[in-house]
Formats: structure tokens, C-alpha cells, sequence
């Protein structure tokens, strides 16, 4: 939409929501004259020459039934109203820095005609005059150009809100759609029970019938049962259309709020609806040494008002030389149950890990307990988790109390499969900073408990800029450290550059 065509708009949604001045009767006894601007179903606004604009409760007018509400613009409550007062208060700001604009240039037009002939003294204090008109019409344009852009940007928010409006009405005919389907395969599976039950009763009856007539019975009870299956498949298929529209009914109301329509990878539907994202870091050097940093990531998470589901996962390849130093592969799904009317919520998981240069080559650790949800706003969330963690270490370097490893008969080194019980307590934060940032950072400590004095903690910290050019691409930097007291080497601090794509 063009200005011309926005100034159109705005000039008939302007015409067409004032009406000539009615006589405004309230409860009180008082009484005013005004224009009727827009309604919606509780409230009347008007607009009066000295008191402005104002919005009126219907309950309060005593003559609501006389006054002229034909042509009025309806409206509904919340953002589309308050976008039409946006989009009002904008265009009465373009007429006033018109107004202001055209004083302006008018008298500095003036101003300039009067330096024609002018000598001194006169032509210093008319060329001060000048300055300062040129300044106050440079302000005056400035301040036009920004009513302009505040009016553009409120129309806009106009017709978004219009359309959120329809959407959201299309996500709760859908919901009422889904809502139907869910009762039609309820009464579907009455329907085969209650026949399934026929059958039996026919089977019952027959002892003592005319073989035929049994047959017939039974036979005729079968087809009922045949009948109701084929109504569950009809009813199961219009649930599944039903939750596929209530899903294009929402996707048109993220579309509607200019969110990104999450329709899965690469849009095939796989993961759809779940927050999901690709990593990917490379770092490179040749030249005295060579050197070689690969890191892929690949993260997923879903929650509604039931539970939760949050999986991570990465691979890390370090080289110096042709040589690997770093061959690591993380994985871990963390599952939230949720319960009602309480920030309570418990939760279980578990990590795999696989690692050439740890003292052991594979761990899996389970952890179970509690959590609480202290905060969860569009800015902040913040949770808290404690339990206990079983660890399963296996072929497991076992060192003397010198540190040396150990080694059996035939000059082996003694690797045996561990399991330990842990302690948990943690935390994790998230604070999203813009539209573009997001910002989250967890601390985990796993003091032990079938080992006095030994412990692990490990941190993570991630920062993530979405690139504007490219929906879905960011970049992201992230720390991740790892201390653990029964490792010969006990921290690992890793920090990585990477591009992400989120789907």
C-alpha cells in the first residue's frame, strides 16, 4: 500500500467514523454534543471541540437507543481498537505538521523576498531571520516526515490487527471443529462396543434357535460391527482433517502477528511445530602447524500446556598436526510432566556421551526429580531443578593412588564399568533480549553419593543473534565447562563460534 492509497484509507476510515454532532444523554442528568466516531460492543468514542476524544461506557448514556449508530465503525475490544486510536492520533499529528510545514515555508519565502533591495543595517537582521526560517522549516519537515512514518506504521497495525482478529476467529472454529471430531470417534467407538456386544447377544440367543435363523442373527449382528468400524475410520479421518485445519488456522495466525510459521524442516512437516535448529562451526589453520575445529549441533525442543520435551545434542572434532585431540559425541533428552494450577512440575532424562579421550569410552547418566518454574514471561524464563542422577561409565581407566593407571598380569591397562549415584541441583535462565537476541545459561552441580568428596559441575552459557537477511539463520557463541573430580583431567572448557539455521 502506497501513501496515496494509505491517506485514502485513513481519510475514509476518518469520514467514515465521524458523524455530524448528536445530543449524548448520560445517567447523571449531564449532556453533551459531539461527534459519534467508532463503537465497540461496551464502549461509544466520540470527539468533542474542547474535551478531545473521549471513550464513553455505553451503561453510562441514558439515550444510547436514539442516538444514530447506523454508519458508525465498529470495532472490537483490545489491539484493533487501540490501533484506530493509533491511526487517528497519527493523522491529526500529518495535519498539524502540514500546518506547520506550509507556516514555515511561507515565511521564509517572506523573509527572502524582503533581502531583495535590502542594505544596512536591515540586511544583517533579515539574513539572522533567514537562518533561523531555514532551521525552523528543516525542523518542520523532520517532524512531518515523522507523523507520516508514525501513520504509516499505525495503518499497518490496523490491518494486522484486523487480520489476528479473523484468525484467531479461525483457530477457535477450528478448535470447535477438533472439539466435534474427538466426540464423533467417541460415539464411533460406543458404536462398535454396543454392536461387539450385539453379537455376543446373538451367539447367546442362539441356543435353542433354528440353525438358519442363528446364522442370520449372528451374521446381521457382524455387519453392525462391520458398519460401526467403518464409521470410527470416517469419524478418526475427520479428526485428523480437523487437527490438520486447527494447524493451518494457527499457522495463519502466527502469519497474522508476522511470527515464523514453524512447518518444520525445510518445510516437509518433519518436527513441525517443535522449536528446532542445525549448528554448524568450522576452524581452520595451515601453515607451521595444522590445525582443524569441527562442531554440528542439532537441538529440538516442544512444550504445551502438558509437558515438555527438550533434546540437545552435539558432536565436537579437534586436530593439531593430523592428529585428533578432541572425538565427542553428547547426547541428551530431558522430558517435563506439568501439573495444573501449580509452577510444580517433575521431570526425568538422560545424557549419552562418547569420548576417545576420556577415561572412559561411553557414560550414560539418568536423572529424575523435581523442578520448579519461578519465572516464564516473553523476557525471562527461569527454572529450578534438583534429584537424583545414576552414572554408568564404562571401560573406565582405573588408576593407582598415585595417579598411574593401572595395569593387570599382562601389562594391560585395568578398565572396568562403573556406576555411581549422584545428587543433583541446577538451574536454568533464559532471557530474551529482542526480537533478534536471546540469551541462556544452566548450572548443574552432581555432588556424589556412593563416592564421598567427589563431584561434577558443568555450566553452559549461549548467546543467539539471528542474521535478519535470511529467515531462520543466526549466529551463536557458546561456553560449555565440565569439571569432574574423578577424572584424571578433571575440567574440559570448550567455547565455539557457530551458524545456526532454526526451524
Amino acid at each position: 500500500m502506497n501513501n496515496t492509497q494509505r491517506a485514502l484509507f485513513l481519510g475514509a476510515l476518518v469520514s467514515a467514523s465521524s458523524i455530524h454532532a448528536q445530543t449524548i444523554h448520560f445517567t447523571n442528568g449531564d449532556s453533551l454534543e459531539a461527534d459519534v466516531v467508532r463503537q465497540t460492543e461496551l464502549t461509544l468514542t466520540i470527539s468533542h471541540a474542547i474535551l478531545g476524544r473521549q471513550t464513553l461506557d455505553k451503561a453510562q448514556i441514558s439515550n444510547l437507543s436514539a442516538i444514530n449508530l447506523v454508519n458508525t465503525l465498529i470495532v472490537t475490544e483490545g489491539d484493533e481498537g487501540i490501533a484506530l486510536d493509533e491511526a487517528y492520533a497519527a493523522e491529526k499529528d500529518i495535519i498539524t505538521a502540514k500546518q506547520a510545514f506550509y507556516t514555515a515555508r511561507q515565511n521564509l519565502s517572506d523573509i527572502e523576498a524582503s533581502l531583495v533591495g535590502a542594505v544596512e543595517p536591515e540586511l544583517s537582521l533579515i539574513t539572522e531571520q533567514q537562518v533561523i526560517a531555514v532551521s525552523t522549516l528543516a525542523e518542520a519537515e523532520s517532524k512531518l516526515t515523522e507523523s507520516v512514518d508514525n501513520y504509516n506504521a499505525a495503518t499497518d497495525k490496523v490491518s494486522m490487527a484486523k487480520d489476528v482478529f479473523y484468525a484467531n476467529a479461525g483457530v477457535d472454529d477450528a478448535k470447535a471443529g477438533a472439539e466435534h471430531a474427538v466426540v464423533g470417534v467417541g460415539v464411533a467407538q460406543q458404536g462398535i462396543l454396543t454392536a461387539e456386544n450385539n453379537v455376543g447377544l446373538a451367539e447367546n440367543a442362539a441356543v435353542g434357535m433354528p440353525k438358519q435363523d442363528a446364522k442370520a442373527n449372528i451374521k446381521l449382528a457382524e455387519q453392525e460391527v462391520d458398519i460401526a468400524e467403518d464409521q470410527l475410520g470416517l469419524a478418526e479421518e475427520s479428526l485428523e482433517t480437523a487437527n490438520m485445519t486447527l494447524i493451518d488456522a494457527e499457522n495463519q495466525l502466527l502469519v497474522a502477528k508476522g511470527e515464523h510459521v514453524k512447518d518444520g524442516f525445510m518445510g516437509t512437516g518433519w518436527f513441525r511445530g517443535w522449536d528446532s535448529s542445525v549448528e554448524l562451526g568450522l576452524n581452520g589453520a595451515s601453515g607451521t602447524t595444522e590445525n582443524l575445529t569441527f562442531r554440528t549441533a542439532f537441538n529440538t525442543r516442544y512444550e504445551d500446556d502438558h509437558h515438555r520435551w527438550d533434546f540437545k545434542s552435539f558432536y565436537l572434532f579437534d586436530s593439531a598436526n593430523k592428529l585428533a585431540t578432541e572425538n565427542r559425541v553428547n547426547a541428551s533428552l530431558v522430558k517435563d510432566w506439568f501439573f495444573k494450577d501449580t509452577r510444580w512440575f517433575a521431570f526425568a532424562g538422560v545424557t549419552y556421551d562418547w569420548d576417545d579421550f576420556k577415561d572412559w569410552d561411553h557414560r550414560l547418566q539418568v536423572s529424575a526429580g523435581p523442578g520448579y518454574q519461578f519465572i516464564k514471561t516473553k523476557e525471562w524464563e527461569f527454572s529450578a531443578r534438583s534429584g537424583l542422577t545414576g552414572i554408568f561409565e564404562f571401560d573406565k581407566t582405573q588408576y593407582d593412588s598415585a595417579g598411574v593407571p593401572r595395569l593387570d598380569g599382562e601389562g594391560h591397562i585395568v578398565e572396568e564399568h562403573t556406576q555411581n549415584l549422584e545428587a543433583m541441583i541446577g538451574a536454568d535462565l533464559t532471557w530474551h533480549i529482542s526480537a533478534k537476541q536471546r540469551f541462556s545459561a544452566s548450572n548443574y552441580f552432581y555432588p556424589s553419593i556412593t563416592n564421598g568428596g567427589e563431584f561434577r559441575n558443568v555450566a553452559t552459557i549461549d548467546w543467539i543473534h539471528d542474521i535478519g537477511w535470511f529467515e531462520g539463520l543466526a549466529l551463536k557463541f557458546g561456553i560449555r565447562d565440565e569439571y569432574d573430580t574423578s577424572e584424571s583431567i578433571p575440567n574440559e572448557f570448550k567455547y565455539n563460534f557457530s551458524l545456526l539455521w532454526g526451524f
